[in-house]
């Protein structure tokens, strides 16, 4: 019992004490915040690489688990973040297109142009670029450009989107779904940078893309999107496509080191790939209904399904839609195809589904344009209303 009275006694320090002990606390507790000083903060679980900073030479492999690069967003991503909500069941109010109006004066500035050229086929492989007179159709659409090393392909951005986390949509979530931007890219071709640009500038954008090359174009499409190693076409087995052979140089970073040239690239040859039908691939791998955005150039391939596009075709038949789409016509290198191509634009006129534009030609019985669905209700109140 003394014991303890002593220590009892002797547990409240003197006034010197107190001093002493007041500044040990103190001086432990800027030992403590030294520690942690936010300069001297080290992130483990990621690693950054600014791109401007990257040696030549250097291969960056997306599935390498290092980390990832370091991405500047396009202006226009945190705007269109906060667009109005989506419902594409109902038209909007005020809609920014009259698509009846634009496919009239489309059809009637275009049919005058292919007229001429019908059962003309070297007329209309070799003179498509004259078609751009009716791109004065389309001034009043938003249409933008997304650039590639040696092409631009062309896109309409969505008009509205769906925050699920707004108490109106928890409420109505039966009626409001989340509007995903739904991106298939068929031919990668080793060149990404259209679609590395339209990730940083459209937000919730799911990418899927088919080459039957592995690589480089798995380590570049899967940076941001799922890749799939097959070529697309009618059929599924073996098919003879006009490709890019396997190159070293791995990256889209390394490769902006080089000064672009078509020996960077490689040579196309044709070789014997596994091909995959498209509506196959979009229906039943894909279990998409709309594709908002497809980008198409597979070097003569799109000629086994571009009659699938026409009304009462396979996507008909599969119940898939495309909002719009890029395509790269190859009659060069697939004679048979410059047949096919001008069925293919008569068809489309007479269907009055698409319209199409931005007609460009790179040579002879080579060239691009760009589609746009005024037929569909849900593609029209998402891009154009």
């Amino acid at each position: 019992m003394k014991t303890y009275i002593r220590l009892r006694e002797n547990f409240f320090p003197s006034s010197a004490n107190t001093l002493f002990f007041i500044l040990f606390l103190f001086f432990i507790l800027l030992f403590v915040l030294s520690l942690n000083d936010p300069k001297k903060v080290v992130v483990v679980e990621t690693e950054t690489i600014n791109l401007e900073k990257v040696e030549a030479g250097h291969v960056w492999d997306t599935l390498d688990g290092i980390g990832t690069r370091h991405v500047v967003m396009d202006p226009r991503f945190e705007k269109l973040q906060k667009l109005p909500d989506c419902d594409l069941t109902v038209d909007k109010v005020s809609s920014r297109v009259d698509t009846k109006r634009l496919m009239d004066n489309f059809q009637k500035c275009i049919n005058p142009i292919v007229e001429r050229w019908r059962d003309n086929v070297n007329a209309i492989n070799g003179r498509w670029e004259n078609t751009i007179w009716c791109d004065r159709v389309f001034r009043s659409l938003a249409i933008v450009p997304m650039d590639n090393l040696h092409e631009t392909k062309w896109t309409i951005l969505p008009t509205c989107v769906t925050d699920l986390l707004h108490p109106l949509n928890i409420l109505m979530y039966s009626k409001l779904q989340k509007e995903d931007n739904i991106m298939v890219t068929l031919g990668v071709g080793h060149d990404t940078m259209a679609e590395e640009k339209l990730n940083r500038t459209l937000p919730n954008t799911y990418f899927y893309g088919a080459d039957p090359i592995i690589e480089p174009n798995r380590q570049l499409y899967s940076a941001f999107g799922k890749f799939f190693p097959f070529a697309i076409g009618r059929e599924p087995g073996f098919t003879k496509f006009r490709v890019l052979p396997n190159q070293n140089q791995k990256t889209s970073e390394s490769r902006k080191s080089i000064v672009f040239a078509n020996e960077f690239l490689g040579t196309y040859e044709f070789q014997d790939v596994t091909t995959i039908p498209l509506t196959y691939f979009l229906s039943d791998i894909l279990k998409f209904q709309r594709i908002d955005i497809a980008w198409i150039d597979i070097e003569g391939g799109e000629f086994e399904f571009l009659d699938q596009f026409y009304r009462g075709g396979l996507l008909d038949q599969k119940d898939v839609t495309i909002c719009q789409f890029n395509l790269e016509i190859h009659s060069k290198f697939h004679p048979p195809g410059a047949q096919v191509f001008h069925d293919f634009v008569f068809q489309i006129l007479d269907d009055k589904r698409y319209v199409f534009l931005k007609p460009t030609r790179t040579e002879p019985g080579v060239h691009r344009m760009f589609f746009i669905n005024l037929e569909n209700p849900e593609c029209v109140r998402k891009f154009l209303q």
